[in-house]
């Protein structure tokens, strides 16, 4: 019982400096869908390795002392000059870096949304081993040439229909030798729009002509006739065209066709579900009308798409799901 006690309070407390944290450094480099990394937004500090590489110096340093050994000391000396050259290398690794948001492509619940950012870097000796992550995404690594602007894409889970924030963008580098971390918490202006996961449900049954329209679709075997066609062995009788056979015409067989309507809709009352179900069963038919090429409309309260068929007619169809019922908030992430 008091190792959970004191893990829940560990880990509170490291939320809380972690929110004091980034709101000192939201202040310093406010949200913009433009940064330049600059001594202003950089840090730079030893990590793990580092703090061994110092422990490990100050032995060295002890014993030199302890033995009066020049060439020990020396080699103190040494390692501790190589650590403060690190720190300059370190940090002009990052500096004049410039990180801008280019856009973000929509994806469904649950999966990884994708952010294209834009890096340029001015320094003439480029940047290596820059490492990209969100705050809970996953890590990319990269390196640039001077002048020669890359597009990289950094990816985030996404959870929820909706607008996601990805929150701040990590960068940084342990660049030259891995002692020495700089980093920077990016606070970019950047949005990605989050479609309902796509989930089969029953088939919304509302329909919009009787198919005899330019578009419509038919299957044989209806009772509307069609034409005709040479007869083949195994032909019922009854539909052996026999006034033509009497009429030395030859012997034909009747075609008949069910015509089927030629639009369909995405009707919100035609679905028995909660709110998210019937976001995600409509998002999931609107797919299948797509790849089926049968064109579709969409009836939600207060929305009406007319039916339609292509790629943003589907885009649209899409995003409407998505906003659906979003608090005016979300909204204005746009």
């Amino acid at each position: 019982m008091l190792p959970l006690i004191a893990n829940s309070l560990v880990a509170g407390l490291r939320e809380r400096w972690q929110q004091r944290v980034y709101r000192w450094i939201d202040r310093r480099s406010p949200r913009a869908l433009q940064v330049q990394l600059t001594r202003k937004n950089l840090y730079t500090f030893p990590n793990f390795t580092g703090l061994l590489y110092l422990l490990a110096a100050l032995v060295i340093w002890l014993l030199g002392t302890n033995y009066q050994n020049n060439l020990i000391l020396g080699l103190s000396y040494l390692l501790i000059s190589i650590f403060v050259v690190s720190i300059l290398h370190g940090f002009a690794n990052l500096s004049g870096i410039t990180v801008r948001f280019v856009s973000a492509r929509p994806t469904f619940a649950g999966d990884s949304a994708a952010f294209v950012l834009e890096l340029t870097c001015i320094h003439k000796a480029g940047c290596d081993n820059l490492e990209l992550r969100w705050q809970n995404g996953e890590t990319q690594t990269v390196t640039l040439n001077y002048n020669e602007p890359l597009q990289v894409t950094v990816r985030c889970e996404s959870r929820t229909r909706g607008y996601l924030r990805p929150g701040r963008l990590l960068v940084q580098s342990r660049f030259p030798l891995g002692i020495i971390r700089c980093w920077s918490w990016l606070n970019l202006d950047a949005v990605a729009l989050i479609y309902p996961a796509p989930i089969a449900t029953d088939e919304p049954h509302a329909q919009a002509s009787d198919g005899r329209e330019e578009g419509g679709t038919s299957q044989r075997g209806g009772d509307d006739f069609s034409g005709l066609r040479e007869y083949q062995p195994g032909d019922p009788i009854k539909h052996i065209a026999w006034k033509q056979f009497a009429q030395d015409k030859g012997l034909f067989t009747k075609e008949y066709q069910a015509y089927f309507s030629a639009e369909k809709w995405l009707d919100w009352d035609s679905l028995n579900h909660l709110q998210e179900l019937r976001l995600s069963g409509l998002c999931y038919w609107a797919m299948e009308y797509e790849r089926r090429q049968i064109p579709f409309g969409l009836r939600l309260p207060g929305i009406a798409i007319a039916p339609a068929l292509g790629d943003y007619h589907q885009q649209t169809v899409l995003k409407a799901l998505a906003e659906f019922n979003l608090p005016r908030e979300a909204n204005h992430a746009r």
